[in-house]
């Protein structure tokens, strides 16, 4: 295992394989593409708005792409090599001393920076295979919402708990609970303008309205398209068994009332009808 640069030529092939793979199977399997919302649309650039934040306080590196072979699957055998993309890496020196991990989020929900935390043990525990020493790790929350966002409880294995970056040392990073870094979408929107990223307004603005909600509710629900012929069939099988069920029912309706003929002698006389024998 190696940190590697983000334009590392193999990581960049990489990246365009596994691409090429994804459109491929969109293609066989019929799914069509779905406009992304523009929360993700943004979210590239509050990205590049966030590094340049952390920036002035830690000394991040280029080297953020994690190379490592899998030996269960084979991978030193075949010679394969696999890849994982830090979000940012904080060095001194050339010793990498701690991990953050981005999580963009319109209600800031507790699940999300939770399954970041586990994310960050993951990766540091394969940089201490890597070198031999354990680096510090922080969640990095872009907050597209209104108010306070839900980090969950700060106890527990991957619990974090919101820090102020003003006031942080990356030696006094605590392990546990695992210290969230909070910015906000328009914070780091800011950022990425000042340093150069062109970020359309009306997107910014259509980013913070979906945030309101949270991204899940910003996403569009397609139908698949079903061929003319194939609607046909479909309707025509659903009328030709409701005919049938209605026959049926008619069918059995009639034989229960034939049972109950007029001269059927369970049949009672009413009352007042002709002359009473004694």
């Amino acid at each position: 295992m190696e940190l590697v640069r983000y334009d590392d030529r193999d990581y960049l092939r990489w990246s365009e394989g596994f691409a090429f793979r994804r459109r491929k199977e969109r293609q066989r399997s019929g799914k069509k593409r779905i406009e992304p919302a523009a929360l993700s649309v943004i979210s590239a650039a509050a990205e590049f708005g966030v590094r340049s934040i952390l920036s002035r306080h830690f000394h991040l590196g280029e080297h953020r792409i994690l190379r490592y072979q899998d030996p269960e699957h084979g991978d030193q055998l075949r010679g394969r090599s696999r890849f994982r993309e830090l979000d940012a890496v904080a060095f001194s020196g050339e010793k990498a001393t701690a991990v953050f991990e981005f999580k963009l989020s319109g209600l800031g929900s507790a699940s999300a920076v939770s399954k970041a935390a586990k994310q960050l043990r993951s990766a540091a525990e394969m940089i201490r295979q890597g070198y031999g020493h354990t680096p510090k790790v922080a969640v990095v929350l872009i907050h597209a919402g209104e108010g306070h966002p839900d980090l969950g409880k700060p106890g527990g294995r991957y619990g974090v708990r919101p820090i102020s970056l003003e006031k942080v040392r990356l030696d006094h990073l605590p392990d546990q609970p695992i210290p969230c870094f909070i910015f906000s979408m328009k914070e780091a929107i800011d950022e990425a303008r000042r340093i150069g990223h062109e970020v359309d307004h009306e997107l910014e603005r259509r980013a913070a309205r979906e945030g309101k909600h949270g991204l899940s509710r910003a996403k569009r629900l397609t139908l698949p398209s079903i061929p003319i012929g194939e609607l046909f069939a479909a309707v025509s099988w659903m009328a030709r068994g409701l005919a049938q069920a209605v026959g049926t029912v008619a069918r059995k309706v009639t034989r229960r009332r034939a049972a109950h003929h007029p001269h059927s002698p369970h049949r009672r006389r009413r009352r007042g009808r002709g002359p009473r024998r004694r």
